[in-house]
């Protein structure tokens, strides 16, 4: 597949994923990284940048911000190894945000078309699992200690989601949507 294949194959399914997520009614991902790199940057503690594919926030009562990486995938692929690379990131700049600036209190999912490292699926968003990932990347601590209470905090924001193609076909459209948040008492 040639470059621009890929990308726009990366740009559709970024779009199908936050159609799907959109339509759970408690988020809304105002940015992608493809119209909005800035938004969707974050600032590692070794001073790397990790561009997430979607930023927004959840609404309703918890109204925290989130961050997405999407993965279309066939097979289990990289996944495993990619994955490792999200949690130790997810840390990473969240110790560095609450370093400059406070703890908004991020959240970080994964969406996937395809599950991956199933012996340790049950365990994929745990502590241990986080602790593990940080412990194999430590370049992403720069220089810092790994502080367990923040990660007990950033494994409690962790999601991973699986979700198949054809689920944007049994989603609510973004005009049932517009109708359900005024019922719902939500606002994007």
């Amino acid at each position: 597949m040639v470059a621009e294949e890929t990308q726009e194959k990366g740009r559709r399914g970024v779009a199908e994923v936050k159609t799907w997520l959109e339509a759970t009614t408690h988020l809304s991902m105002s940015w992608d990284a493809y119209e909005f790199p800035v938004q969707c940057t974050r600032k590692r503690l070794d001073g790397e940048l990790k561009r997430y594919d979607l930023a927004g926030k959840f609404i309703g009562e918890k109204k925290r911000p989130v961050v997405v990486e999407a993965k279309s995938y066939e097979t289990p692929g990289h996944q495993g190894s990619a994955y490792q690379e999200f949690l130790a990131n997810a840390y990473s700049t969240t110790a560095y945000e609450i370093a400059e600036i406070g703890d908004s209190k991020t959240e970080f999912i994964w969406v996937t078309t395809h599950p991956f490292s199933l012996n340790k699926w049950p365990n994929l968003t745990s502590r241990s699992m986080l602790k593990s990932a940080i412990e194999a990347l430590p370049e992403c601590l720069g220089g810092e200690s790994i502080d367990e209470d923040l990660l007990t905090a950033v494994a409690e924001r962790l999601w991973l989601l699986v979700r198949h193609e054809r689920q944007n076909e049994i989603s609510l459209t973004n005009l049932e949507l517009m109708s359900i948040y005024q019922h719902l008492g939500r606002h994007p």
